[in-house]
């Protein structure tokens, strides 16, 4: 067998070995969440929260995020946050660290649930935005990592959406499945049963880096064969092998 189509089989082989487990990109997304409506809510239901949960999935691989430049456009993060994960709480909690002040970051590495919370003040003229870094994400054989998004109100339970409390679901999967929900208007907040139902749209989520399709190992695959292909093709035309010139054509 041709040298060096073991060399380019075997580089290949390593490439789609390298991406099976993982994105072999980094992803990141601008998250915008209209927290506006928030801004005039009576006591209870403020004050609110907002809630991040970093799940682990199969538990055969390690992931890592981090969320950063928190924009409360005229508001602020309040308070101290609150860590929760399955060894129990605050410094048991290792996989979770910082505040809505600077960055926070969650890890699935030493535990399987994770959850950060901490109260903030909502603008009534702009929106919150901030940047979510899914890292490279390492991907699970069946039940992948799982991110999600909810606001609390003061009995900290979250606002109900059309999909529970969520607002963003993402699924650490090949490539990452991204989901965001509104609220659902018609349903009162948790801590009150007579207030009418605060009406948020669906968080917007404009990625920064592109999140690949699963189509990138299969050109990946036809750029190797047709590197190889290619030589030979060369040598038999310069031989003057006219099959190897129509096959070329070909």
């Amino acid at each position: 067998m041709n040298s060096g189509f073991v060399r380019r089989l075997a580089i290949g082989f390593a490439l789609w070995l390298g991406c099976g487990v993982a994105v072999c990109q980094a992803v990141s997304f601008n998250v915008t969440l209209d927290t506006t409506p928030l801004a005039t809510q009576p006591t209870p239901p403020n004050p609110f929260a907002l809630e991040f949960q970093f799940n682990d999935g199969d538990g055969t691989v390690v992931n890592t995020i981090t969320l950063r430049n928190f924009d409360f456009g005229g508001g602020s993060a309040t308070g101290s946050p609150t860590f929760n994960c399955t060894a129990g709480s605050g410094p048991s909690c290792t996989g979770i660290a910082g505040s809505l002040a600077s960055t926070v970051t969650m890890t699935d590495s030493s535990d399987p649930f994770n959850e950060f919370s901490q109260r903030f003040t909502p603008a009534d003229g702009a929106p919150l935005k901030f940047v979510l870094d899914l890292g490279t994400p390492r991907v699970e054989p069946s039940t992948p990592d799982s991110f999600s998004l909810a606001i609390f109100d003061s009995s900290g339970v979250g606002i109900p959406t059309s999909f529970f409390d969520v607002f963003v679901q993402i699924d650490l999967a090949n490539p990452p499945v991204v989901r965001t929900f509104p609220s659902t208007s018609t349903l009162p907040p948790p801590s009150c049963p007579t207030c009418p139902g605060i009406a948020i749209s669906a968080p917007l989520l404009q990625p920064i880096t592109a999140i690949p399709e699963p189509g990138t190992l299969g050109l990946l695959g036809i750029g190797l064969a047709l590197a190889w292909w290619r030589p030979r093709v060369s040598s038999r035309r310069g031989s003057g092998n006219s099959f190897g010139a129509t096959q070329e054509r070909r």
